[in-house]
């Protein structure tokens, strides 16, 4: 019996086959989002028309071989027909599944349709323009690299026949030559299969893009299209939808970039609630003369504190770089840097940072003189200053290029800032300038490229991995955090006190460090209302290092240190303290008995050897008091007597 295929009008469909209608059901291909564990469900439901039938089944088959078997009971109630749902379910992985559903009844059973080479797996959406559809075909192919399009024809147009599930690689739409080297090492690295829906346009303008139709959404517009194709993959999940463009508004300096992009991401959040990142993707510098490129990079540059689920990245320093595209091999090193950013933060084959394009956080002047600006990029990023490096003008002329030229002072392109030198550590860069400057700006990378050279090739802050630092411009320089006080003193009850102050800070952070121990630590986070703090945790005679920092959401300060020494251990002589008080026994195991010439006021203390108090009792008007030493480890202790009059006198037990 033929089978009748009827398509129902908007974005649903209806497959019939003899008397069963399916409004889900897989397509041969077809890829399904797989969750957490790794597995997909592969929907398969309708009605049945004909009655007499007992249940719906469908066998699963994994690589030709069956694995599984479901089946539903049919509830015909009075009616003729009865619904269905199945839900069979398959694994990540390089494996074809097929799924044969049938009719059934107690003698019989009818094969009603087939479909194969099922897969789960991520999927990936792409827009913008030239260099998102990066159209160079490559020679790779896998049939677990896919995509929503059609093979190849005589026509170049977008159209409505884009809807079939095929490999990737010789495809139009295309996929694009970054995108497939990126599924080819998800792929190899990770055995996941993908689909990858792009649906950018060489030379489109972002209000293409936004060109959306409320009453038609999956019309013949360019948003339209790239709809129509995500709906009938159908994903329950989006890994990521990246977003590149902006190169035909900087190089035409066509204004209202943030308000266009504003509207497409609000449209974007609407209709594709499924998309678990967005990814921004910064324009690299260009060859007109524009200061706007510069301000949609800049754009670009901060939506990822603008918008909600999204990401950054940036293409600074990618190889291969004509003035505006790249070649093939451009294009595969773009797949292989937003393969390690997914492998870091989706498929954890990869554990580090670096996998992302480091950003600055904050810019300030270091010291009240101004002649040091430090830039705090994201942290744990490894950032390199790159060496000078000799270049040809555009007489051919070989001319130094130097990381330090390319910072500008005050949205002044016409000169460099004039640093004087730079250094990187960490994720911190340090600009030496001038003395007395008075600039409130700072700019990295010209808005174009300048009059000296073709094409930009840099020089680039990169980091670890290679890739560039984001570009940005004008952002404001903080004023410097500095302390006019910071100072530590012994009082006279043996404690340490230590005050600071410091204009503009919200946050302190204090530390401490004995002589013999070989890292700081943390004594408190204050906020800028607390100005002081009494450390009771010393010992006498003993050097103590403070140091203390101070915090604002636009800078941070030098550490500043004070060192100072406490009072000796015995502040009266051996032989006079026996006129005072005794401790007995010496060694003691559970009960250290101390009696006092005389009735007593004041506090007796016991430390371990680190100078860490562990036990404190309160004397008044006393002759005698007994600790209770049998919870304590062996070991050296002191024990102190502070006398109402501020007299310390201390002695060492030993505890077995």
């Amino acid at each position: 019996m033929a089978a009748l295929w009827v398509l129902c009008a908007g974005n649903t469909f209806a497959q019939r086959f003899y008397a069963v209608v399916f409004n889900q059901l897989p397509r041969d291909f077809q890829l399904y989002a797989r969750s957490d564990n790794d597995t997909a469900t592969v929907p398969i439901a309708g009605i049945i028309e004909a009655a007499g039938w007992d249940h719906m089944s469908v066998v699963t088959y994994r690589n030709k071989e069956q694995v599984a078997y479901d089946s539903v009971r049919l509830n015909y109630g009075t009616a003729s027909s009865a619904t269905f749902q199945l839900n069979p379910r398959i694994k990540a992985e390089m494996a074809d599944y097929d799924f044969e559903v049938y009719a059934c009844k107690e003698a019989d059973s009818v094969l009603v349709v087939k479909r194969t080479e099922v897969v789960a797996g991520d999927f990936y959406v792409i827009s913008g323009q030239s260099n998102a559809a990066a159209v160079h075909f490559g020679n790779w192919s896998s049939k677990y690299a896919r995509t929503i399009a059609r093979m190849p024809d005589a026509s170049p147009n977008v159209g409505f026949g884009d809807t079939l599930w095929i490999a990737s690689n010789w495809s139009w739409p295309y996929a694009g030559a970054w995108s497939v080297e990126m599924q080819r090492l998800i792929l190899e690295n990770d055995s996941i299969p993908t689909c990858v829906i792009n649906g950018a346009l060489p030379g489109s303008y972002i209000a293409g893009h936004v060109d959306r139709n409320a009453n038609d959404i999956a019309n013949s517009s360019l948003y339209g299209l790239l709809y129509r194709r995500i709906k009938v993959a159908s994903p329950t999940r989006i890994r990521a939808f990246i977003w590149y463009q902006g190169e035909q508004e900087a190089l035409e300096n066509i204004q209202n970039y943030q308000a266009q992009y504003d509207k497409l991401y609000n449209y974007w959040r609407g209709d594709y609630p499924q998309v678990e990142k967005y990814i921004v993707v910064q324009i690299p510098v260009l060859f007109n003369p524009y200061y706007y490129a510069g301000t949609i990079r800049e754009f670009q540059r901060k939506t990822k504190y603008t918008y909600e689920k999204t990401d950054h990245f940036n293409v600074m320093g990618l190889p291969y770089f004509d003035g505006i595209h790249y070649d093939i091999k451009g294009y595969q090193e773009l797949g292989k840097r937003f393969y390690n950013y997914f492998a870091n933060t989706i498929y954890r084959s990869v554990n580090d940072p670096n996998t992302a394009c480091p950003d600055v956080r904050k810019i300030y002047y270091t010291s009240d003189k101004r002649d040091e600006i430090t830039l705090m990029y994201d942290s744990l990023q490894t950032l390199k200053w790159p060496a000078d490096t000799l270049m040809d003008d555009v007489n051919n002329v070989k001319f130094t290029k130097s990381l330090r030229d390319v910072y500008f002072f005050d949205g002044d392109e016409t000169r460099s800032a004039g640093i004087l030198s730079g250094t990187a550590q960490g994720n911190i860069v340090r600009l030496k300038v001038a003395a007395g400057t008075s600039a409130e700006k700072l700019t990295y990378l010209p808005a174009y490229k300048g009059e000296k050279v073709r094409v930009y090739y840099g020089p680039f802050l990169k980091n670890s991995r290679g890739l560039g630092a984001f570009s940005f411009q004008e952002v404001p320089i903080a004023a410097p955090l500095v302390f006019s006080v910071f100072e530590a003193k012994e009082n006279l009850f043996s404690t340490v006190n230590v005050t600071w102050a410091s204009s503009g800070a919200d946050t302190y952070v204090l530390e401490r460090k004995a002589e013999d121990e070989t890292g700081f630590s943390q004594l408190g986070n204050f906020n800028a209302a607390t100005l002081a703090y009494e450390d009771k945790d010393v010992v006498p005679d003993v050097t103590y290092i403070y140091r203390i920092q101070g915090f604002s959401a636009a800078a941070e300060s030098v550490i500043m240190t004070d060192t100072i020494k406490t009072a000796p251990l015995l502040s009266v002589e051996p032989s006079q303290q026996d006129l005072v008080w005794q401790i007995y026994p010496n060694p003691a195991a559970e009960q250290l008995e101390i009696s006092f010439r005389n009735p007593t006021t004041g506090t007796v203390t016991l430390a371990n050897a680190k100078g860490q108090g562990v036990q404190s009792k309160a004397l008044v008007a006393q002759t005698s008091l007994r600790l209770n030493l049998s919870a304590l480890p062996a070991g050296i202790y002191i024990v102190s007597l502070i006398q109402k009059n501020g007299i310390t006198m201390s002695r060492k037990l030993l505890k077995k």
